[in-house]
């Protein structure tokens, strides 16, 4: 068992090896209430965007549906005439300056979630850790006019206008602990203070309900399957059901909702499967030779290139089905942050 999933498993338990850690809470409380506190005293030490920011991130680490969303996000604001950007962190990315992304782009260079987006979405795209100035670096050389920061909640170096927290719906926030007692970076009272709280699902979980917050449940669409190295699409009931025996890997934080994806589309109950760490560098070697094989868009980017015998490799992209009542909501905080802005010019 890796490190990661040893945090992991401890985090999602009532009582994990982790509490070992609980001595150290009270300095933990104590730095990310000053960070939060310092942004919310001193906006002025922090850069303010002449466009809208929209910030897509968690209060928890691991995989809780951010990039479903930031996709989700460019295509409304395209429908509506909207010319988004993206800004990332780019993990991993070894960049010492902000980089543009392309679909192009090596995932090892500058990140394998900034590729997927950019694949994506068609938007332009910038990675650097310092996000305030990779929104700089955008306006500056793309015409965009409002700009989707993935992650990022607790980069308070850049003002934002519209924060998103997303959640998952099976582990909610785990023991309800920081870091690295639990898996929490804010503590839960950060909830209310976001403009959404959304989860993955078609709708709320008991898990989250017992939260007594405002959550948008969406459900994610997962119609076909692509294959990894060929043109080839087709419809996921279909190509399942041809096999009786599939593998699954995955290198994303919570692979378990890869796994239930394929599940609900019927994947057969002979699976195998490999989860590896999150952001994981995949090799030749990780892939089975003698099996059909699913893996995930994100770790799609990463072994389209690779030397593998095995020609029977899929992965299943999933979009976010953003509900009417959320659009509108959102659309309307956006035109009225638009119109501030022009007042203020």
């Amino acid at each position: 068992m890796s490190l990661e999933n040893a945090f992991n498993r401890s985090w999602y338990q009532e009582k994990g090896w982790t509490q070992l850690f609980k001595p150290l809470l009270p300095l933990v409380n104590r730095v990310v209430a000053k960070k939060r506190n310092n942004f919310l005293l001193n906006k002025a030490a922090s850069y303010r965007a002449p466009i809208p920011i929209i910030v897509v991130g968690n209060i928890s680490v691991g995989g809780t549906g951010k990039s479903p969303m930031v996709v989700a996000l460019c295509e409304l604001l395209k429908t509506q005439g909207y010319k988004p950007g993206i800004v990332s962190r780019g993990h991993g990315a070894k960049v010492s300056s902000p980089v543009e992304v392309s679909s192009n782009s090596l995932p090892a260079q500058v990140g394998d979630e900034p590729v997927m987006l950019a694949k994506r979405t068609q938007c332009p795209l910038v990675v650097f850790p310092k996000r305030d100035e990779a929104v700089k670096h955008l306006l500056s050389n793309a015409q965009v006019d409002v700009i989707i920061s993935d992650d990022g909640m607790q980069h308070y170096a850049l003002q934002r206008d519209i924060e998103i927290a997303m959640l998952d719906n099976q582990r909610g926030l785990g023991n309800g602990s920081l870091l690295p007692v639990g898996p929490l970076r804010e503590p839960a009272s950060r909830l209310l203070e976001v403009d959404f709280v959304v989860t993955i699902g078609e709708q709320v979980s008991a898990v989250l309900d017992k939260l007594s917050l405002p959550i948008h449940a969406m459900p994610l669409q997962t119609d076909y399957l692509y294959q990894l190295q060929g043109d080839e699409r087709r419809p996921a009931k279909q190509l399942l059901a041809e096999h009786s025996q599939w593998h699954l890997m995955a290198g994303i934080g919570n692979p378990l909702r890869f796994q239930h994806s394929l599940q609900a589309l019927g994947l057969p109950a002979g699976f195998t499967h490999q989860w590896f760490t999150d952001h994981h560098a995949f090799v030749g070697q990780d892939i089975p030779t003698n099996l059909p094989v699913i893996m995930t868009e994100k770790d799609a980017v990463k072994c389209q290139y690779l030397k593998t015998s095995n020609s029977n490799i899929w992965y299943l992209p999933i979009s976010l089905q953003l509900t009417e009542e959320f659009a509108t909501v959102l659309l309307d905080k956006l035109n009225r942050i638009n119109l501030e802005l022009q007042n203020h010019e």
